[in-house]
């Protein structure tokens, strides 16, 4: 297998992988009890995943139809139910109702700390989890519209950064523009911080 490149230089996947975990394992979860009662909380799966000897990043693009974020880019996840332990549980849960991401497959490295919507004010607790690159997603047509994957030299790729133009006001926001998906807001923060912490943001 080829090993995976980033900027003409060849990237070990494991040493992103260890570094991502050994970060993540240290980050404090965010407690159950803080968002479980919440109706602006949530819990989100960074599913990553290894394809021709690259790394890839797994997004969503959410349903037209949906309650908030309609047609926006994100990760899997959602709110927390009465039978999820932990916000890691109700993470997990949503991947496999969102994408069919089967939870016991998931090698979980760890939480991020938590961020929230600078638009709709959702305070978010996210998880990072390697999935077999044989997983088969399928998305949740009633609340996912489609289902990609970008490798990680492309996310860190300078020349994929631009703008989002959001609201009747036009308010722009910076975003990664690939393969014709818009990554920008609470996404393209989380994204940008699993860059940084796996030394690709350079």
């Amino acid at each position: 297998m080829a090993q995976p490149r980033l900027s003409g230089k060849p990237v070990a996947n494991g040493h992103y992988i260890e570094r991502l975990r050994r970060t993540l394992s240290k980050q404090t979860p965010v407690p159950r009890e803080k968002l479980a009662n919440n109706s602006r909380g949530a819990a989100v799966l960074v599913p990553i995943l290894e394809r021709s000897g690259e790394l890839h990043v797994v997004y969503i693009r959410r349903a037209d139809h949906v309650s908030s974020h309609r047609g926006q880019v994100a990760f899997p996840g959602g709110r927390v139910d009465p039978g999820d332990t932990t916000l890691l549980d109700t993470a997990l849960r949503e991947a496999r109702e969102e994408v069919g991401i089967d939870p016991e497959t998931v090698d979980v490295l760890g939480a991020f700390p938590e961020m929230s919507t600078l638009t709709s004010g959702i305070t978010v607790a996210p998880f990072a989890g390697v999935i077999p690159a044989a997983s088969d997603l399928i998305p949740c047509f009633d609340e996912v519209a489609e289902i990609f994957e970008v490798p990680i030299s492309a996310l860190a790729d300078r020349r994929y950064r631009g703008e989002y133009q959001w609201g009747s006001n036009g308010s722009k926001f910076p975003a990664i523009l690939y393969g014709g998906q818009t990554i920008w807001g609470l996404t393209l923060r989380i994204t940008m911080n699993l860059l940084e912490i796996a030394g690709a943001e350079r």
